[in-house]
């Protein structure tokens, strides 16, 4: 399931987790499912599914057929999880409307995906918050290059997301009136906003980009972390440092830690705090702290009176 869940996050920019089903609620489905599939559960867009590894070559008539029996059983929308198969074979399952996902290579989710189209059309649906691309793409135009008219392969290739990815995170800024995508075939990035003026519409959308913080014993021999959090802070104004060093890491950077140093790493003692963040830190900033934007966003709720001037100081000073 490691590479499903990688296929997911390259392809809709989203982190999922991947459980498998809980015993209890395989009751009452035939003997056979256990032989042919393993069963697996995750959330996307809100959406809980069930996804069924298919474990054996199958028909695409008697996948349909058992499928329907799996989705019954379990009252949960089920998609087949495939090894690569032939293109015929394919098109076989679309004709028949059996979604399915093939890792590195296809995903067809037709309920799913009119779910979404929906979710996007209603104004309230509008203001949801950003996917992690999308976000890092905003700020990335910025703070780092300008994105103006470029196109989209472009724009994947310099904020390193494929261009499925990219696809998505512009469509929900057009949506959000934060952009306008020109041309027909090749798709080009407008923006009709100053830099100031994008930042004050686009920061209500935008996220704490925090994913989970875990605290680390000893001394990091990785030179490529950012200093995050106060240490950040206090660099980019008059607050002071404390004693605690924060370093901020991209996404699966504490699970790699963890393999490497399992007895260094863990919820409550050390003397690092690192803080994995649903987006890379380092494609925003080329210094050793992490970029001012992110950093607001991490304190944006804090009500210490300390860090409200600290981060009034923080954006006063961006030069737009």
């Amino acid at each position: 399931m490691e590479e499903l869940k990688k296929y997911f996050e390259n392809t809709l920019g989203v982190d999922v987790v991947i459980k498998p089903l809980q015993e209890d609620k395989m009751k009452g489905l035939p003997y056979f499912v256990k032989g042919i599939y393993n069963l697996f559960t995750t959330e996307l867009f809100g959406y809980e599914i069930l996804l069924v590894e298919v474990k054996e070559d199958i028909t695409a008539d008697r996948l349909r057929r058992q499928l329907d029996i799996i989705q019954t059983t379990i009252q949960l929308t089920a998609i087949a999880v495939l090894k690569p198969i032939e293109a015929y074979n394919r098109l076989r399952l679309i004709e028949k409307k059996i979604p399915f996902v093939i890792p590195g290579k296809q995903m067809y989710m037709p309920s799913l995906l009119i779910d979404l189209k929906e979710f996007g059309v209603t104004p309230k649906e509008k203001q949801e918050v950003m996917q992690p691309a999308a976000q890092l793409l905003l700020l990335f135009h910025l703070q780092v290059e300008s994105l103006e008219g470029l196109n989209l392969k472009t724009i994947a290739e310099k904020i390193d997301y494929n261009a499925t990815t990219v696809t998505r995170a512009v469509n929900y800024l057009s949506i959000n009136n934060l952009c306008k995508l020109q041309g027909t075939k090749d798709k080009f990035l407008n923006f009709s906003f100053s830099k100031k003026e994008l930042w004050r519409k686009a920061e209500p959308l935008m996220f704490n980009p925090i994913k989970k913080t875990k605290y680390y014993a000893g001394i990091l021999k990785d030179k490529h972390l950012q200093k995050s959090n106060i240490n950040a802070l206090s660099n980019y104004s008059d607050l002071n440092p404390t004693a605690m060093e924060f370093y901020a890491a991209k996404p699966g950077y504490i699970q790699l830690l963890k393999d490497e140093n399992p007895d260094r790493i863990g919820q409550m003692e050390g003397n690092i705090c690192i803080e994995e963040w649903k987006y890379d830190p380092a494609k925003l900033s080329h210094t050793k702290f992490v970029d001012r934007f992110s950093l607001y966003l991490c304190f944006r709720e804090n009500k210490d009176e300390r860090i409200e001037n600290a981060l009034e100081q923080l954006i006063d000073k961006v030069e737009w």
